[in-house]
């Protein structure tokens, strides 16, 4: 809160305590008595003043106050009217005082009864709590804390007003409204303090600007009704403690017109924090019990009324005994309605409970899957764990078998590898087979070359096809067509003709393709000219000019060198 509406508002509270040390002390004797007269005057004044700078000064937009919400700024204005007009009310009788009269109904009932109209006005629009499932409850209260208070006041007060003879209609009707409408406003303050539990109010300005303007009211009314009752009896004193509850009940008013504009709003984490704290507390509260309480009150009037022998009592016993059956009649009313409620909130609470069950059923047959297809997906993992050890471990022929599920898409993945990685390891066998072979092959060559021997072909190069293409293009092996069963035709060895370099043929296992034309091959005869070139070459020394070249040259246009259809096997 800023320091000036702190200023002010202790201002105020050393004013009113001033006002109270004063008159109940008897200060001064004279001087306690002048202070008793003027401190209704002063009290509405400050009170109604400060109100209205509250309620009409404009708010910046770098304050963190609390917004006017609806007609709130409009409710708050028309109370400061209300008490400003009581204050005017006052100082004209204060003018009739001074002048030594006392005039009922004069000019100053118009400022005195216009605060009633304007107070309860500006209560009325104050915002809803906007709780729609209790605003009937709500407002059946206030009518059971209104009908109360009006018999109980009808008891004390109002029934002997009406039967008082010899006034005149105005003087009557001003003797019955004044009563009357601090009964509004007593019934007014129950019915804020029950407003107060919407969660409109949840805001501390406006929570708290609600209760210190209830206060205000009660001492107010506190003030007016025993104002009333000792001026029906005739026992009134002027300036006495008992009219202390006009200036603080509306200087109290202008002190919560003022914490309501100007205390600042919480921050949104305490204020959620509070929130959620309120809502933790039970439902019932001793505010509830208000109107209960009231309706206690107003039995214990009836039965005073009913064991008491006074002839003024029994005119008034039946207006206050329609009243008590009226104000039963609508405690009936709530407690039917409530109970109402209560079914439909049993049979709702039921339906709750009945989809909660659903919903846990759903929920366990969910986990019951989960847990399933967690157990199915374990298996899994530690099948394709094992199949990966296995192909790390050496064992490419180790597969996923997987069907189903989340992984089967990783066991394709992992089959796939592993076939890749099984056709990797034969071509690689392939490679150093064939490697093997060139090796054999070539020290052969050289061995023979060296010593001028045969050449015998190593046992290394039987299977290898690519090994049997050199051979037939160095003249070395000849080439024939095969059969369509796989084996050579019959001219494909001559049994007159010996073989000087024995060789294996190629195995059946490597089957030729439909599409092409496979061959077979045959070691050269002596009596061939491959033969005689290649045994001519052996002879010579190797060299870049040697006979072996020109040998090699010379077969390389012979037919004999020409290139045979090469099997799928070959080509790749």
């Amino acid at each position: 809160m800023h320091s000036l509406p702190r200023n002010l508002i202790g201002s105020v509270a050393w004013v009113a305590a001033g006002m109270i040390i004063i008159v109940v002390s008897h200060i001064g004797g004279t001087f306690a008595h002048v202070v008793g007269q003027f401190s209704p005057l002063t009290g509405a004044f400050i009170g109604g003043s400060l109100t209205l700078f509250s309620a009409t000064i404009p708010m910046s937009k770098r304050e963190k106050n609390e917004p006017w919400i609806g007609f709130e700024q409009l409710s708050w204005i028309l109370i400061g009217l209300g008490v400003i007009m009581w204050g005017f009310g006052d100082t004209l009788w204060r003018y009739y005082i001074s002048i030594g009269q006392a005039p009922f109904p004069s000019l100053a009932d118009i400022g005195y009864s216009s605060f009633p109209l304007l107070a309860f006005t500006g209560l009325l629009l104050l915002p809803s709590p906007h709780v729609k499932s209790k605003r009937f409850i709500l407002l059946m209260d206030s009518l059971i804390s209104m009908g109360s208070i009006f018999a109980i006041a009808w008891y004390l007060l109002l029934g002997s007003l009406a039967q008082a003879p010899g006034e005149a209609n105005l003087a009557k009707f001003l003797g019955i409204y004044y009563p009357f409408s601090d009964t509004a406003l007593l019934s007014c303050v129950v019915f804020l303090l029950l407003r107060g539990q919407g969660n409109i109010y949840k805001v501390r300005a406006r929570r708290i600007s609600l209760l210190v303007v209830g206060l205000g009211l009660c001492f107010f009314v506190a003030s007016d009704f025993m104002f009333n009752i000792q001026q029906n009896a005739g026992t009134y004193v002027e300036a006495t403690w008992i009219d202390l509850g006009w200036p603080l009940g509306m200087m109290t008013i202008g002190v919560a017109a003022c914490l309501r504009r100007f205390l600042p709003s919480a921050p949104e984490a305490l204020s959620r924090q509070k929130q959620e704290k309120r809502t933790e507390e039970r439902n019932l509260n001793p505010l509830t019990f208000v109107p209960y309480y009231l309706l206690a009150s107003l039995f214990v009037a009836l039965a005073c009324d009913i064991l008491s022998t006074n002839p003024g009592q029994v005119v008034v016993r039946p207006v206050l005994l329609f009243t008590t059956l009226g104000v039963v009649g609508l405690v009936i009313v709530r407690q039917i309605v409530i109970i109402r409620e209560n079914i439909l909130l049993t049979e709702q609470q039921a339906e709750a409970l009945e989809d909660l069950e659903m919903a846990n059923r759903r929920v366990e047959e969910q986990a019951h899957q989960i847990s399933e297809r967690n157990v199915e997906l374990e298996r899994g993992v530690a099948h394709l764990v094992d199949v990966q050890a296995s192909l790390a471990n050496g064992n490419l022929h180790a597969r996923a078998h997987l069907t189903r599920g989340v992984l089967i898409s990783l066991a394709g993945s992992l089959n796939i590898m592993a076939e890749r990685l099984m056709r990797l390891g034969e071509a690689n066998a392939y490679a150093r087979r064939l490697t093997k072979a060139l090796n054999d092959l070539s020290a052969t060559f050289e061995g023979a070359a060296a010593t001028h021997s045969r050449v015998s072909i190593p046992e290394s190069c039987a299977e290898l096809i690519e090994i049997h293409r050199l051979l037939v293009a160095l003249g070395m092996k000849r080439m024939y067509p095969a059969s369509p069963t796989g084996r050579p035709t019959p001219s494909t060895f001559a049994p007159n003709r010996p073989s000087k370099h024995p060789f294996t043929p190629t195995p059946a296992s490597v089957s030729p393709l439909p599409s092409q034309r496979s061959f077979v091959t045959e070691p050269l005869g002596h009596g061939s000219r491959q033969t005689d070139l290649l045994r001519h070459a052996e002879l010579q020394p190797i060299g870049p000019k040697s006979l072996r070249t020109e040998g090699v040259q010379h077969l390389a246009v012979s037919p004999a060198l020409r290139m045979a259809p090469l099997s799928s096997r070959e080509q790749d």
